[in-house]
């Protein structure tokens, strides 16, 4: 008889057996088994390149672009330049994901679920029934971090600093003196991302939302 590893197949017995509170799920001895083997023989793993344009330091997402020369997934509807969200097609020409909750047609948020069916995360200030913003908290409990200059009162931007006291950064495209909006890059090099309400086209400020839909979900919440 062939001697077999016993590690990798220590867990079958578990497997096949119903599983009692206090072991490990199924799910999480499935995943340890493939991250043990896969220790032993991981793959080489390949490397994104960077743009091909010439001075451009970004990483590549097709034909050898980056997003800010063309390397973007466009929307492919004709006259369409929103980036796909799904299916090739963006958020306002379908490319939505529902939530998961059966006969639910709405955009999830989070975990799959929309916002009426649980799909946002709460201030864990206990009796507070806001969106949190930053570790953990709304706006109202701190969840928000401000200017480190002292006697300002207003919210920091970049470098513990806000926008009047130095607090911007600059769009990391060659050549470029445009302030970041997202990653890194301006508007223009492809550092924007869409509100996720369908009909908007407002850019998102955060959860994905723009700041009007932003207060919208502050105000559903319930109190």
């Amino acid at each position: 008889m062939c001697d077999v590893e016993p590690r990798k197949f220590a867990y079958i017995p578990l497997l096949l057996n119903p599983v009692f509170p206090g072991e490990p799920s199924a799910a999480s001895i499935l995943l340890e088994m493939h991250h043990q083997l896969s220790l032993e023989t991981s793959p080489r793993v390949r490397k994104r390149q960077p743009c091909k344009v010439e001075g451009c330091g970004q990483i590549s997402i097709r034909y050898g672009l980056c997003s800010g020369h063309g390397g973007r997934y466009v929307c492919k509807m004709d006259g369409c330049d929103k980036l796909v969200t799904k299916e090739g097609v963006c958020t306002a020409h379908g490319g939505r994901y529902y939530c998961i909750v059966q006969g639910c047609t709405k955009q999830r948020l989070k975990s799959g679920l929309c916002f009426a069916h649980g799909g946002v995360s709460y201030c864990s200030v206990p009796g507070c029934n806001k969106t949190r913003q930053k570790r953990g908290l709304c706006k109202s409990h701190g969840g928000v971090a401000y200017c480190k200059i002292e006697g300002c009162s207003k919210v920091s931007n970049a470098k513990g600093l806000c926008r009047d006291h130095g607090g911007v950064t600059y769009c990391r495209s060659p050549g470029c003196q445009n302030l970041t909006q997202r990653g890194g890059l301006c508007r223009k090099h492809g550092g924007f991302s869409y509100c996720q309400v369908p009909t908007c086209n407002k850019g998102s400020i955060k959860g994905g939302f723009c700041r009007a839909h932003g207060h919208d979900l502050d105000a559903m919440s319930p109190r």
